[in-house]
């Protein structure tokens, strides 16, 4: 059983990708651990703060409390209703 030249590189194409791409994150993580101009400074946040900023995010303040009867809700506003011909 022969293998041609052709076939060995249609095999050896892609592991020689998976390989060079491998050794590539390899190296951005060892310098990401070991160089001090490559390390982040952030510290992870604790969950309530998280929480307290979701919160603060998704919860919007209320500008009017005063409230609407059924009436008055129901009513379609001239600028909303259907304009005839």
């Amino acid at each position: 059983m022969f293998v041609t030249l052709d076939a060995l590189a249609g095999i050896l194409t892609p592991i020689i990708l998976v390989a060079v791409f491998g050794l590539i994150v390899l190296i951005v993580m060892l310098l990401k651990r070991k160089v001090k101009i490559f390390k982040s400074d952030e510290q992870p946040k604790s969950d309530k703060e998280i929480a307290a900023e979701e919160l603060d995010r998704l919860l919007t303040p209320v500008e009017d409390l005063t409230p609407v009867s059924e009436e008055e809700e129901e009513e379609p506003k001239e600028d909303d209703a259907p304009k005839g011909e």
